[in-house]
């Protein structure tokens, strides 16, 4: 199992990957205009052989409002399900958090459903802590404006 940053060439996998835990994402040509190795994020892939099987996507926030420290955001955590349980997500959290330390982010957060129990013990068991939050969320397409 390899762990890296997404690639060009690996767009057409990564897809499908999302597609697979998200039920469905944009077409293909939306990810290969969209795709810049110079974004304010990152995408890490787990591959076996050369098939994306999980990606977990961090943004990176250089001056968080609170702390006024470097910060990265994890959203969209993804393992095919014919290979969870098998500590790939894990393995790409240790790389991001690796990373993070190398380049001095000061934290990592994430939002999860409350309802999402087995992702619960995954981020708990790479070192998260819950904490007592609410997330809003205004979706401007839902709006009479």
């Amino acid at each position: 199992m390899k762990i890296e940053k997404l690639q060009m060439n690996d767009i057409a996998s990564y897809k499908n990957l999302i597609d697979t835990c998200f039920g469905g994402s944009n077409d293909l040509e939306h990810y290969k205009n969209h795709y810049d190795e110079n974004a304010p994020y990152e995408i890490i892939v787990a591959k076996d052989d050369e098939v994306v099987v999980g990606s977990i996507t961090f943004y990176k926030i250089d001056l968080f409002t609170f702390s006024f420290q470097p910060a990265l955001e994890i959203f969209n955590v993804s393992v095919l399900p014919e290979y969870q349980g098998k500590k790939i997500a894990k393995n790409i959290f240790n790389y991001i958090i690796k990373f993070a330390k190398e380049n001095g982010y000061k934290s990592i957060f994430l939002t999860c459903l409350d309802t999402a129990t087995n992702a619960h013990r995954l981020y708990e068991s790479v070192g998260f802590k819950k904490m007592g939050s609410f997330k809003y969320s205004l979706n401007l397409t839902d709006t009479n404006d």
